[in-house]
């Protein structure tokens, strides 16, 4: 049964359309980075370029190119293209070193050495097999970055080798282009010394027919050697240490025709996991970069990244937020449906909060005000509430500290909330770095909350380093079950085997789905396609995102009872706009308490339709645009809301007097 809970969530990367400054991203959920070293080879020999991105956890990551030539689009195929993690920091890079017309592959480390993958395979199906992990003996020391170009025009290919010092070692290639034999030349070549990491790669920037010098390094800048020689003697003549960008650390460039208009653009990588991608808008001679967005594949905040999701303008789409390490929130707001989420990118900076540590945002309406309020787990242990003093459709956050002031569980603090105990206002639980769940009940109300610590070890869970709780009702059944990230990366799933009022929480699979996400995981689930299951999201320690998508309803057989729904669902109000009365239609799948209130537009509540506990069907209910009083309320737009445990949507309807 647990296996089958975990098997319905397939995992996508770039289904869900993703802008960050207008431009696409092209995998949003692959993950992230944490460091990136792209390479980039026509590893299909279908004419366009595809990418591979080295970096932390040994990992490099293959984005085959699924679009063109001119409008490229890199999607995840595999996020450790050779199943093995080797070392700690990887810099990849590509060449046909035994002339047999496809790409083999070659990587540094941060030991200094080289490995070397021949491709036994094809041009088109490529096929990466270990020769040796320390290709001609080469060591550097440390943080090899190696890449490969004929520098004095011979037809075999030469080495060049990055390191942490700062320098470039040269390795000219005396044997042939079929059999190569290097032997180190120089270890200071051109007298180039970056101070620290040096990360080398060549480029005909100015189209004159001999390759130029370009040098990424720990500061973040690209150094600039102009060859003045020819093709057969270079000779390489220092001209910036800046150019054209600058990236926060260790940037690691490499140049290439993304847009295929004839001249070199930019990608960069750098050492919080960004791909920067600069657009040369000059020409092939006189070059001009224009940065067009600094994470070209993969959503990617830097370092541990958690993600929480909510309806921040009452638009009935979930809007989405991540938080990074350095304590801001970057918010992407639902440009497209509750059905067909598209997200935008609005700011890194919401709510003008920025607390310079690690954060774990989450969203609830603590108040009962019908807008939600903000709540942000600190590395410090403790907890900001952040209350919603704005509106549905025009939050604003105000820093209130009155009811969660005295909460502190240590470090690594990530909240969730949830109504455990099915009385009506929410209660909290907290995670925390020694991987246990506090929890606190809600003993005041659903508009007055009271924080009481009733247990600091809630279910006895103890899953390690870490934890990071989130609920939902994975099986459908009408009670909350819990799941638990850990330092791992991995899910815990805990089955709720009680009731809504009395839950009975047991442990079902320490690795739900068979999720491993690197480390840190940070679940939160949503349904972010409207059909009436939990997805998955989850954010890790390298600064990205997961998506897994719910394929099927858990609870749901093929001998389901006909007639009873397989999902909940709120349909739109009929007729609409509507006078003297209009119908809402509701559909549960399960015995559940309901609650349907109609709203005005500043959150407060109207008329209380539905408050019971139903049983599974499909329900109407008659609107007649009168309030609790049963006074006539005037002509205007409304707001209803269905609400259940682990379930909340909300429509707007329109009154014409």
């Amino acid at each position: 049964m647990p296996s089958a809970f975990g098997q319905q969530f397939q995992r996508e990367a770039d289904t869900i359309p993703v802008q960050l400054k207008l431009t696409p991203v092209h995998s949003p959920f692959s993950g992230g980075f944490r460091i990136s070293n792209p390479a980039i080879a026509d590893i299909d020999d279908d004419g366009d370029f595809d990418l591979f991105v080295g970096g932390f956890e040994g990992r490099i990551s293959f984005f085959r190119n699924n679009g063109t030539q001119s409008q490229p689009r890199f999607v995840l195929e595999s996020e450790n293209v050779l199943g093995q993690r080797t070392g700690i920091d990887v810099t990849p890079t590509f060449a046909d070193i035994d002339e047999d017309g496809d790409s083999d592959l070659f990587f540094g480390d941060e030991e200094g050495r080289i490995h070397f993958f021949r491709n036994v395979g094809s041009a088109s199906a490529f096929d990466f097999t270990l020769e040796t992990n320390r290709f001609f003996e080469i060591d550097v020391g440390g943080d090899s970055a190696p890449v490969f170009v004929d520098i004095d025009d011979d037809d075999d290919l030469d080495l060049f080798v990055g390191e942490n010092g700062g320098n470039i070692n040269f390795y000219r290639n005396i044997g042939t282009p079929q059999a190569p034999d290097f032997r180190l030349e120089s270890r200071f070549f051109a007298g180039v010394d970056v101070s620290f990491d040096s990360h080398p790669r060549f480029a005909d920037i100015d189209a004159d027919g001999d390759q130029d010098l370009f040098i990424g390094e720990d500061g973040g800048n690209i150094h600039f050697y102009r060859n003045v020689g020819t093709p057969q003697t270079p000779i390489f003549s220092f001209e910036t240490e800046n150019f054209a960008v600058l990236v926060e650390f260790d940037s690691a460039p490499e140049f290439f025709d993304l847009d295929a208009d004839g001249d070199l653009d930019l990608l960069v990588g750098d050492n919080i996991g960004n791909m920067n991608y600069y657009q040369n808008t000059g020409t092939h001679r006189n070059p001009f970069f224009t940065q067009l967005t600094n994470n070209l594949v993969s959503i990617d905040v830097g370092e541990f990244c958690s993600v929480t999701l909510a309806d921040i303008n009452n638009d009935s789409a979930l809007d989405l937020f991540f938080a990074e390490d350095r304590g801001r929130i970057h918010f992407y707001r639902n440009e497209g449906t509750s059905d067909n989420p598209s997200f935008l990118w609005v700011t890194n900076n919401f709510a003008s909060i920025n607390l310079a540590v690690g954060i774990a945002p989450t969203f609830a309406d603590i108040d009962n005000d019908n807008d939600p309020d903000l709540f942000v787990g600190e590395d410090s242990g403790h907890i900001r509430f952040y209350r919603n003093d704005g509106t549905a459709f025009e939050p604003h956050f105000e820093l209130i500290d009155d009811r969660l002031a005295a909460i502190d569980v240590g470090t690594f603090a990530v909240p969730a909330f949830a109504d455990i105990d099915d009385d009506g206002d929410l209660d909290l639980f907290i995670g925390e770095s020694e991987g246990h769940v506090h929890f606190y009940r809600n003993s005041g109300t659903a508009g007055r909350s009271d924080f009481t610590l009733e247990t600091s070890r809630y279910a006895a869970i103890d899953v390690g380093d870490f934890s990071a709780p989130t609920f939902a009702d994975i099986d459908l059944d009408g009670d909350l079950d819990l799941f638990v990230g850990d330092f791992f990366g991995e899910i815990h799933f805990f089955q709720n085997k009680g009731t809504p009022e009395n839950p009975n929480l047991m442990l079902e699979a320490e690795q739900f789905g068979a999720i491993d996400v690197g480390d840190y995981s940070v679940p939160i689930f949503a349904d972010i396609e409207n059909d009436g299951d939990s997805d998955l999201f989850i954010g890790n320690h390298r600064g990205g995102v997961y998506f897994y998508r719910n394929t099927f309803p858990t609870s749901v057989s093929d001998s389901q009872t006909p007639g009873i729904p397989k999902t909940i669902k709120l349909d739109q109000n009929f007729p609409n706009p509507f006078n003297p009365q209009t119908t809402i239609q509701y559909e549960l799948p399960k015995s559940s308490h309901v609650t349907l209130i109609i709203h005005n537009l500043l959150g407060q509540q109207v008329k209380t339709l539905v408050d019971a506990k139903q049983q599974a069907g499909v329900y109407s209910v008659k609107w007649e645009g009168k309030d609790d009083l049963e006074r006539d309320v005037a002509s205007g737009i409304y707001l209803y809301k269905l609400q259940t445990p682990g379930f909340s949507k909300v429509r707007k309807l329109t009154l014409l007097r």
